[in-house]
């Protein structure tokens, strides 16, 4: 872009030029009688020029060597006449000078070549028998031959120079380019790393919230989840700061219902976490167009954004969120205003606003949090989608963001809309007095002007009981809005009313009314969509619709498919609270066995697994629906939520996409869209069964957890297989014995190199079973060994065999294991692997070491371990890959490992 950009600068200034001494030129040739012909002809070319430069009909290249060429022919039409000769030189030196910006040195000495050529065809026909040759002449002529070469030359350094400057600059902006490709492949890397724990906290959180009863257990669990969605959050703003900063941000194309978005805003509960009592009011033009094109989720951002921002920077007051529509010829500008009555910002401040990562108030006393990305990812945003934004403020009196990006229209139908206006009669009764911010008052005031205007129908409005009263005495309400205060300073007589007026009272208070009142509650934010869900229901469906419910699909079949053991574990607790039937599957191979052999209603595919990945297996997914006749929906379920993913999992053959960590909201609505409607329903929450299963093994794991075993952290190892784990435990303490003896026996010799291989095999064995400080000490011990320090082994050796020991006793008093039993481990207790079992394993294990997974290297050496091949232990096998491991050289590593596998395969375990 810059190179273009610099090509027409420059071929601008030579035609400008040219067209300047075209022009002198015709002067001079009528003030001295020249020949006119030439003129003509000068003049010609130059109008052919400027058409040719503002058509850009002819390529750049032919351009500029035409105007090159012309103004050759100017320069000899004007050095072949007497009285210009000694003027050649320096109009030669300024065309010299103005062709260096070409950057082509061709063009320098075909100018110093004309020169030439016009002086000596000046000597010969000119200067000759017209001016006396003198010895001034002569020096002025080899002057001028000197000072043109001369200048030549100096071109020559300057283009030479430049080229070498625009390499190291093409370098740089490769390099700069390099690095971009790879902070953003790196970011999509972290995403997903850092979204899978993330899902496991707010996913486990969400489920032990639907069945824990203590109050306080449910406030910190709140608490744990809001932290987690806090981050999940914060990454994804980190991504698209990324996308926007680097223009690779792209945008997608989809329908949306206005209705649907501001719903599942609200429902988010924004600002929540703040715990500040501020009024939210959604004020949402009735009448825009019921669905729009364009990209929902990029709304939905600059909403939250503009919301969170106005939350941050308000301490009371309100935040007022206005939306309409503007109709223009490719569709509508969609508009978006949020004010706030917060501090407002200083006019500095406002001029630095639109810069990258501006915070404001960002030193150590800043009062709000969060990275300062929010109002640099809403600019790249709305520049992306073509739109504008401005901020108005004033400190101290709060802030105003106005947003408008062009969208187009699918259906113009109003958004919202009420049936059978003349069967209802409303009344909303507010005090203006009772808002501690005037603002807040002309909020609300706002809010009911414009939803009358849109929705076309009458409401009556009063600001006292009195009034109230004398309005009920005139007209016969059918419903009628009341503020939470305004309730309580007279709710017998609101109870009194005639039950066929429906009275709904608007409070953030679930707590305020009463379990037996008639009384509906409406739940703030006060907007349009629930009152004309409302306005718009039966009696009985009005009641319905002001109970919150919960959507379920009972029977469904679903089958999840992720390589990560606590993701499944996550989404099978999930998707069991949806009352489904949920099956997994650890990667696409299995998956593709289960599809072949069971039907499955929905499919939740992950994108990033080993071996066979999201895209390859959902490929063959569609090849072997093909080959069965069967229809398979699949999700893709993955935490690569970057700017343009959707579009490409749909590209793949994915059916849809949802992002790590689940959302309520949003699969909530993709279970709506991807199931049939019989298949989805609703119920009240309170109907839900959600009382805590009895609790089983709780003596086991209260004896386990008194030896400092960890229960909950080592069966997340095995994706909560209870049995698998207790298995686990039980060998483990009946290995103990001849381990224990081992190490001491090393420890006597001091044989530290040893000591640090069993040392370590029991870090990861007590870390897989949970005995963290049983881990922590080996760990610490095994440092000691690898750098042969005998004082602090033999400070710390008896205390971890102490630590050993009483593990080890605590896992066999639970399990009731006998002494008899806690025996060496010989090799008839070992698990004999076939030559294609070991050949899998070790295959996964030159994988891990290839992409350095250290855990997963470390876990599956003492997974070997324990195991036998043709009457060898494999942990023989695999001590000279273990010492390279130790000494992490996984390079070394993979090809002992590769050369085992090669070994193993010709039949020979060496």
């Amino acid at each position: 872009m810059y190179d273009n950009e610099k090509q027409r600068a420059t071929h601008l200034l030579l035609l400008l030029t040219y067209t300047f001494l075209t022009i002198a030129l015709t002067a001079e040739s009528f003030l001295m009688g020249w020949e006119i012909s030439a003129v003509v002809l000068l003049l010609l070319g130059l109008v052919a020029c400027w058409v040719m430069h503002i058509t850009e009909t002819v390529p750049e290249n032919i351009r500029i060597w035409l105007y090159f060429v012309l103004m050759m022919l100017a320069f000899f039409f004007y050095g072949v006449h007497d009285t210009s000769v000694f003027d050649l030189a320096p109009v030669m030196i300024v065309v010299i000078i103005l062709f260096i910006s070409t950057e082509r040195y061709i063009f320098i000495k075909l100018c110093m070549g004309t020169y030439y050529f016009t002086m000596i065809y000046d000597f010969i026909f000119v200067i000759r028998g017209r001016i006396e040759i003198s010895p001034l002449e002569i020096s002025r002529i080899c002057l001028h031959f000197v000072v043109v070469c001369v200048a030549g030359q100096l071109a020559k350094i300057q283009i030479q120079r430049q080229g070498k400057e625009r390499k190291v600059t093409e370098s740089i902006i490769g390099d700069l380019e390099e690095t971009n490709r790879r902070t953003e492949d790196f970011l999509t890397n972290v995403s997903h790393e850092l979204r899978t724990p993330i899902n496991a906290v707010t996913g486990i959180t969400n489920t032990m919230l639907k069945s824990e009863r203590d109050e306080k257990k449910r406030e910190d669990i709140t608490a744990i989840q809001i932290a987690g969605q806090r981050l999940f959050n914060q990454i994804g703003d980190i991504l698209d700061y990324t996308e926007i900063d680097t223009g690779r941000i792209s945008l997608s194309e989809e329908k949306y219902m206005i209705s649907s978005l501001i719903n599942d805003i609200v429902m988010g509960n924004p600002g929540g976490e703040t715990g500040k009592k501020i009024d939210l009011i959604f004020d949402v033009d009735a009448a825009m167009p019921s669905i729009l094109l364009g990209d929902e989720r990029k709304i939905k951002k600059i909403l939250l954004h503009l919301i969170d921002n106005a939350y941050k920077f308000s301490k009371k007051g309100g935040i007022y969120v206005r939306m309409y529509t503007l109709k223009k010829p490719y569709g509508v500008n969609l508009c978006i205003n949020v004010t706030d009555t917060g501090s407002g910002i200083s006019e500095d401040e406002l001029e630095k606003i639109s810069d990258r990562f501006y915070q404001s108030n960002g030193g150590r006393n800043r009062r709000a949090g969060g990275l300062g990305l929010g109002l640099s990812i809403v600019y790249g945003m709305v520049a992306a989608m073509e739109g504008f934004i401005h901020i108005e403020s004033e400190e101290g009196k709060g802030t105003s963001v106005s947003v408008s990006v062009p969208q187009k229209v699918v259906d113009e139908l109003p958004c919202m809309a009420i049936a059978d206006k003349e069967d209802l009669c409303l009344a909303c009764y507010l005090r203006p007095e009772k808002y501690e911010v005037p603002e807040v008052r002309d909020f609300y005031n706002s809010l009911i002007d414009h939803m009358v205007e849109g929705l076309d129908m009458p409401l009556h409005r009063v600001d006292s009981i009195e009034e109230l009263s004398k309005l009920m005495s005139v007209y016969q309400l059918t419903h009628l809005f009341i503020g939470k205060e305004e309730y309580e300073e007279n709710s017998s007589y609101f109870e009194s009313l005639n039950n066929d007026i429906k009275i709904i009272v608007i409070s953030d208070d679930e707590g305020a009314l009463n379990p037996d009142s008639r009384i509906k509650l409406l739940k703030k934010p006060f907007y349009c969509l629930p009152v004309v869900n409302i306005l718009n229901a039966r009696t009985t469906e009005a009641e319905e619709l002001l109970k919150e419910k919960n959507l379920v699909c009972p029977g469904v079949r679903v089958l999840v498919v992720d390589d990560e053991p606590m993701n499944l574990m996550v989404a099978e607790g999930i998707f069991k609270g949806y009352e489904m039937e949920v099956e997994t599957a650890e990667s696409g191979k299995e998956a593709l066995e289960r599809c072949k052999n069971e039907d499955f209603d929905l499919i939740f595919l992950d994108h990033m697994m080993p071996e066979m990945d999201g895209v390859e297996t959902i490929h063959r997914l569609r090849r072997l629906s093909d080959e069965l006749d069967k229809e398979f929906t699949v999700i893709a379920f993955t935490a690569n939520a970057v700017s343009g993913a959707r579009e490409m999992f749909l590209g793949e053959g994915f059916d849809e996409f949802i992002s790590k960590p689940i959302e309520t909201l949003e699969l909530d609505r993709l279970l709506k869209k991807v199931l049939p409607k019989t298949a989805v329903t609703y119920v009240d929450v309170e109907k839900i069964q959600t009382s805590a299963p009895a609790e089983q093994g709780r003596d086991k794991n209260c004896g386990l957890e008194e030896v400092g075993i960890n229960v909950n952290s080592g069966m997340q190892y095995y994706g909560g297989d209870k049995t698998f784990y207790e298995e686990l435990l039980i060998k483990f303490a009946r290995d103990a014995k001849q381990k224990a003896e081992n190490l001491n026996a090393y420890y006597d010799k001091g044989d530290y190199k040893n000591y640090d291989i069993l040392v370590h095999a029991l870090k990861s064995t007590a870390k897989m079973i949970g005995a963290d400080e049983l881990s922590e000490k080996a760990k610490a011990l095994e440092m000691a060994a690898k750098k042969m320090d005998g004082d602090f082994i033999s400070q710390n050796h008896e205390e971890l065999m102490s630590t050993y020991k009483e593990v080890v006793m605590g896992i066999a008093t639970v399990f009731d294991i006998k002494e008899e039993d806690s025996k060496a481990v010989d090799n008839n207790n070992m698990l004999s692997l076939s030559a294609d079992e070991l050949l899998s394993k070790l295959d996964e294990l030159k994988g891990y070491m290839e992409s350095y997974d250290v855990d997963d290297i470390e876990t599956l050496i003492s997974e070997l371990s324990n195991t036998m091949y043709e009457d060898k232990p494999v942990a023989d096998m695999l001590e000279d890959i273990a010492l390279d491991v130790e000494n992490f050289d996984f390079s070394q590593a993979a090809e002992k490992t590769g050369e085992l596998i090669d070994e193993v395969k010709g039949g020979v375990a060496q």
